[in-house]
């Protein structure tokens, strides 16, 4: 009985699984699309900076920002060395032992002598004519590297004068700059300095809630400043339990900075107990790392005047969940641009782009609280491994024993991880893994089974047909691909994951290994004999003599071309270093702007041209050779579907539009791909052969 509809079984359980991942996918859309607002926040210390090299009193600077787009400015803690460095400031400091000696005027020298009462260690502060003398402490020393050359152009060994840890600590918000900037019309975003090796946690975070209380009652989300949380202390253990109600009270979320491998966030200590919870609000933050400030010139065509930065910005707030641009001083030519239009420009644009896809500048809000419910993931788990027995039946053809055996063990996998939540973590790495590397496989067997029958055929067909053969070909094969795709919405389901607190770290094994498996599964199927294989087989035998062959030199030389472009494929996959060269960098942002999205470079001109090409050499009975490699590259297409969906933080429609814009795109390209594909076999059978 279960050997004469255990294929019924597996399908019926896929298709179950279809029902259930579908409802992941419409909860995940709910949630992002009122996700839909952004902030462009410029930090005062900075852009007022800039203002003087403009020629403007911060005041007026800030003014011509705002009518240019800005919606909000921040304040980071003042601090000594802070002052020390801004334009006007009369404070300077000096270390004589271990005190720090700070000179300036009265005001600055009472606001930091107030400011340092956070301090965990009471010091001796004593202030007269102009002059405030902290106690120091050999722990508060800290010594810089010299970094200077001598006459002869020889490094000088040494250290610059020593300082004081106590010129970084926070010492709270000069009240007349904050209420400056308001009466602007600002909004105004107070970010926390924490020292936690000197400064006592529980007075520097109620300092930091009072201010946020008199100074900023409307503020929307907190994003600290440095590497460091308030801290629980032995005498003291309800320090984060109180910052967290503060938070709620006053409904404040938490920003969380992205890394600049856009890949999880700037790590601060102490924080990931609050902010994994489900009832702290939170959201994404953007800077604008030092590296992109000087990219306002990219040296290409349209690319001179911020385009580029445009182009960062749209990409972090449309596909990586972002809603806070913390913009930074622009630079070109090695010289900050301080032409309030400049930033204008950028702004604009961005807001232009953004309107277009329904996204407002300002009134930033926290992403809502999806969460679901575990018993949800069991239907799901249980058509993951109906896929993966499916495809070793396909391939092995498996004893009823074996089969029913492994569908058990699916069956308790299913229930332990997700209907008992034992290890549920673990079981949905290990189940959407299973997915988003079987499902392409899948196709990858519908694919090669298609181009078995079409071999085997005694006619041929017209460029028309086989246009639409590999048309369907394509569709069905990235339906089946989607179904893993859809798995992975549901595994990889909640808050946390969608703004990357939690990450999905086997994006890698999900391209390399159906790379290897197709191999596998391309000998099974075909083989390397010079007749295709009639049923679906692994021979041992062929295997040895294929690599045991002597290997002429231009097939090494094409193999190695082969290897060279895969490896570039695998490397410029998901988030990396490689730099994109310019000329396809130009084209991605043409296909960008005039797209819905911008599609997959590998998939349009690699991974579902070469399903085409596989069809067409079925149907002119050609290029046996080139087959295996037209299956790798047809796999890469078909992982690079689950690879897109694998980007959890990328809205879920953005992904269904990638998708659909890439299957557009691709069929015009391999339209042009088979009309050449037909001239060169034309020309070299007249010419050649």
């Amino acid at each position: 009985m279960y050997t004469k509809y255990k294929n019924k079984i597996f399908l019926i359980l896929i298709l179950i699984s279809i029902i259930f991942s579908t409802t992941f996918a419409i909860g995940r859309h709910k949630v992002e699309k009122n996700y839909r607002h952004y902030d462009i926040v410029a930090g005062y210390d900075d852009f007022a900076r800039l203002g003087y090299g403009n020629g403007d009193l911060p005041v007026e600077y800030f003014k011509k920002l705002y009518d240019r787009g800005l919606t909000t400015v921040s304040f980071n803690e003042v601090t000594i060395a802070g002052l020390k460095s801004f334009p006007g400031s009369s404070v300077s400091t000096q270390i004589i032992g271990n005190d720090l000696i700070v000179t300036g005027s009265d005001k600055e020298l009472n606001f930091i002598k107030e400011g340092l009462s956070t301090l965990k260690d009471k010091r001796k502060m004593e202030l007269s004519n102009g002059r405030l003398v902290v106690e120091g402490r050999p722990s508060d020393i800290v010594s810089y590297e010299l970094d200077a050359y001598d006459t002869y152009e020889n490094k000088m060994k040494g250290s610059l004068p020593k300082g004081s840890m106590l010129e970084y600590v926070g010492l709270g918000f000069d009240s007349d700059l904050v209420n400056e900037i308001k009466d602007i019309g600002i909004d105004v975003t107070l970010r926390p300095v924490y020292f936690p090796n000197v400064q006592d946690s529980r007075l520097t975070m109620e300092r930091f809630i009072n201010s946020v209380k008199s100074l900023n009652p409307n503020q929307r989300y907190i994003v600290f400043s440095g590497k460091e949380f308030y801290k629980n202390t032995e005498e003291d253990t309800k320090i984060q339990e109180d910052f967290e109600k503060f938070l709620s009270e006053n409904k404040i979320a938490i920003g969380l900075i992205e890394a600049s491998t856009q890949r999880g966030h700037l790590s601060v200590n102490g924080l990931d107990p609050i902010i994994k919870k489900d009832s702290t609000r939170k959201l994404r933050a953007f800077t604008t790392w030092d590296y992109l400030a000087s990219q306002y010139d990219y040296e290409i065509p349209f690319h001179q005047e911020g385009q580029e930065l445009t182009n960062v910005y749209y990409r972090a707030i449309s596909e990586r969940n972002i809603s806070v641009i913390f913009l930074s001083g622009f630079i070109k030519s090695q010289t900050a641009i301080t032409d309030p239009d400049a930033y204008g420009r950028v702004i604009g644009s961005l807001e232009e782009r953004m309107a277009d896809k329904g996204y407002s500048l300002g009134d930033v809000n926290p992403m809502g609280s999806w969460q679901v419910s575990s018993y949800m993931k069991v239907p799901v788990a249980l058509g993951s491994a109906a896929a993966s027995i499916l495809l070793l039946e396909l391939i092995f053809h498996l004893p009823a024993f074996a089969s029913m055996t492994l569908l058990i063990l699916g069956v308790l996998a299913s229930i332990g991880f997700f209907a008992l939540g034992k290890l549920e973590s673990l079981g949905n790495v290990l189940f959407n893994l299973n997915s988003i590397i079987v499902f392409p496989l899948l196709s990858i067997c519908y694919i090669l089974e298609n181009y078995k029958q079409i071999r085997n055929r005694r006619y041929e067909s017209k460029l028309g047909k086989i246009f639409f053969h590999g048309s369907l070909i394509l569709l069905i094969s990235i339906a089946i691909t989607m179904v893993g795709a859809l798995h992975e919405v549901s595994f990889m389901s909640g808050t946390n994951y969608l703004l990357e607190i939690n990450i999905f770290r086997g994006v890698k094994i999900s391209q390399l290994l159906p790379l290897l498996c197709s191999i596998f599964i391309y000998t099974a199927y075909i083989g390397f004999d010079e007749k295709i294989h009639r049923e679906v087989r692994i021979e041992p035998r062929e295997i040895k003599r294929v690599m045991t062959s002597k290997i002429e030199l231009w097939q090494a030389a094409l193999g190695l071309i082969f290897l060279l472009i895969l490896a570039a494929f695998v490397v410029r996959g998901g988030n990396t270093s490689a730099k994109v060269p310019k000329p396809e960098l130009l084209m991605r942002n043409l296909m960008e702007q005039y797209l819905p999205v911008r599609p997959r470079t590998k998939s349009i001109i690699a991974g579902y041209p070469a399903i085409f090409i596989l069809v067409y050499l079925a149907y002119k009975k050609k290029g046996d050779m080139l087959g295996l490699v037209l299956c790798l590259l047809a796999t890469i297409g078909m992982t690079d579907i689950v690879n897109t969906f694998s980007h959890i933080r990328t809205p879920i429609k953005i992904s269904f539009t990638r998708i659909g814009v890439e299957i557009v795109v691709a069929l015009v390209i391999s339209f042009i791909v088979l009309l050449i594909a037909d001239l060169i076999r034309k020309g070299y059978e007249k010419y050649i052969d």
